[in-house]
């Protein structure tokens, strides 16, 4: 008997798909659950299946056309239907299309299957499409009822496709090319609109210690490492968006024009940029899953983004968003909430800079988390009290790992090969006795130079450590270097006054003072904010 083929509905919110190519040309043998066609829906490409036994009759869904669910695309033949039966199907099939196309589907999702036809006689249907003219009209996006057949009962040949190409572009006035609203770069531009429009957007931005993060990183992957596992940083921020999520369930929350619906599972998705754009599929019921098996998820869900193989399924039902583009140098930004959800999380590079800790000087890791919200739904103050909370978890993991911190000597800024501020005050001390019987006079100016700096009430703090900062540069000492230029910045000294300063040892140091300026100076007054 003969079947129509109808447009099947691939997951819960699709309402229609485009079909990239049909993988079996007319008149040739399918069976059942054998690939048919392949089907673009909502960023994911899925190959159909055959849902019966038989011989492809004849396309109707065009390559690069989009249809609604339940409408036609082809009809399906059993050996020994009789050919009127099955051309009467087809008439059917085509009405049912045109008639969905022009206003409604309601008639097609009633006729899911076409009445039965008795077999008598032999189907041998010829088809009219070759295949070298099908292939080449799929990856040109070009429906092949537009194209007339030169070949033996107007079957369409490679070369009718080529001619008609050619005619194409010799009509075409202007070299820009539109982009199909159905494809992924579409679907994700009518997303990104809507949601500007429907969603009140603000975007809170903080940074973040990675410190101690890498280093219980750096320590599970040693410890990990007999059976090839390997955690990133997305790993955790999955792991710790999720228990924030469990303890703030209202930003865990999923909004639609009429309600707002608190989801009862947590998922977080992991946006992943292919070339056509960009798909974001979800890790499912986070907080119950261990740090393997979510690290062991996002890698298996990204090798399948990748690679056209998401199930419909793994992008639907995600209730928060994590977009990274640390991997592109971007420090914070402003991500577009992914709808219906209410908020995502902003992800930039991680970077070293010089901050005081315990009253030493550290080059730490730092990145910027950039939380956009649905202002409608969540309040200022929840969000900043969920980006704090996600920030006390990344900034001290180890009970969640049951780890100690590692001692890390790199961390500390050097100082002139000297180990302490006090270590370094003798050297000085020493050094200027050395000098006092080489260069008496010398001597005697720098000390009254130096008188003020260490008397009380002669000079204002910031004036103190603007002339600590010269003599540091002057004595080579990165760890007074660095303390001083942050002294004189919090006592209110600009990021002009510590280089006018600076200059005072430029012009006594002479080239290796002037390096210390470029490179030491300049990176401590970007650091502390100048």
């Amino acid at each position: 008997m003969a079947h129509i083929m109808l447009m099947p509905k691939l997951g819960l919110t699709m309402k229609k798909g485009k079909i990239v190519s049909w993988l079996k040309n007319e008149g040739e043998a399918v069976a059942l659950g054998e690939a048919l066609l392949e089907v673009m829906t909502e960023k994911v490409n899925i190959n159909v299946e055959s849902p019966y036994n038989g011989v492809l009759y004849k396309i109707i869904g065009a390559p690069g056309s989009s249809y609604p669910i339940s409408v036609p695309l082809a009809v399906l033949a059993e050996e020994g239907d009789d050919a009127a039966a099955l051309e009467a199907a087809l008439d059917e099939a085509k009405s049912a299309l045109q008639a969905a196309l022009a206003g409604g589907n309601d008639g097609a999702e009633k006729k899911k299957e076409a009445k039965p036809v008795k077999p008598f006689g032999v189907f041998s249907g010829a088809s009219k499409v070759s295949p070298r003219a099908a292939k080449l009209a799929a990856n040109e996006g070009i429906a092949l009822e537009l194209i007339n057949g030169s070949g033996p009962n107007g079957k369409v040949v490679e070369e009718d496709v080529l001619n008609y190409i050619a005619q194409v572009k010799g009509e075409t006035t202007s070299e820009l090319r539109p982009i199909d609203p159905q494809s992924m770069r579409g679907v994700i531009a009518d997303r990104m609109i809507k949601s500007r429009r429907e969603a009140a957007h603000v975007t809170l931005m903080k940074e973040v210690d990675m410190t101690s993060l890498k280093d219980v990183r750096e320590q599970l992957n040693a410890l990990g490492a007999d059976k090839r596992v390997k955690f990133s940083f997305t790993d955790f921020l999955v792991k710790f968006t999720g228990q924030a999520l469990s303890e703030f369930p209202l930003v865990n929350s999923r909004s639609t024009a009429k309600e707002i619906e608190l989801a009862k599972s947590i998922n977080v998705g992991v946006a992943v940029a292919l070339e056509e754009g960009l798909v974001v599929p979800n890790v499912k019921n986070v907080p119950i899953l261990s740090l393997e098996q979510i690290s062991a998820k996002i890698k298996d869900l990204a090798a399948r983004a990748r690679n056209s193989e998401l199930d419909p399924s793994e992008i639907e039902q995600g209730t928060f968003t994590i977009t990274n583009l640390g991997a592109y140098g971007v420090e914070g930004f402003t991500p577009i909430i992914n709808r219906p959800e209410t908020a995502i999380l902003g992800v930039g590079t991680i970077k070293q800079k010089p901050i005081m800790v315990d009253s030493r000087l550290e080059n730490r890791f730092f990145m910027t988390l950039s939380l956009s919200l649905d202002h409608r739904i969540i309040d200022g103050s929840l969000a900043a009290d969920f980006l704090g909370r996600l920030i006390e978890m990344l900034e001290n993991p180890y009970p969640w790992f049951q780890l100690q911190p590692q001692a890390n000597d790199d961390l500390l800024i050097k100082t002139g090969g000297k180990e302490t501020p006090y270590d370094v005050l003798e050297s000085f001390s020493t050094g200027l006795e050395a000098l006092k019987e080489e260069a008496p006079e010398l001597a005697i100016g720098f000390e009254s130079l130096m008188a003020p700096v260490f008397c009380e009430g002669e000079l204002g703090i910031m004036e103190k450590e603007l002339m600590a900062v010269a003599i540091a540069i002057y004595t080579k000492c990165e760890f007074c270097i660095a303390a001083h230029v942050y002294n004189a910045m919090n006592a209110g000294a600009s990021g002009d006054q510590v280089l006018e300063a600076a200059g005072v040892a430029v012009a006594f140091g002479g080239g290796a003072a002037m390096a210390y300026t470029v490179t030491k100076v300049r990176a401590c007054i970007k650091a502390f904010g100048g």
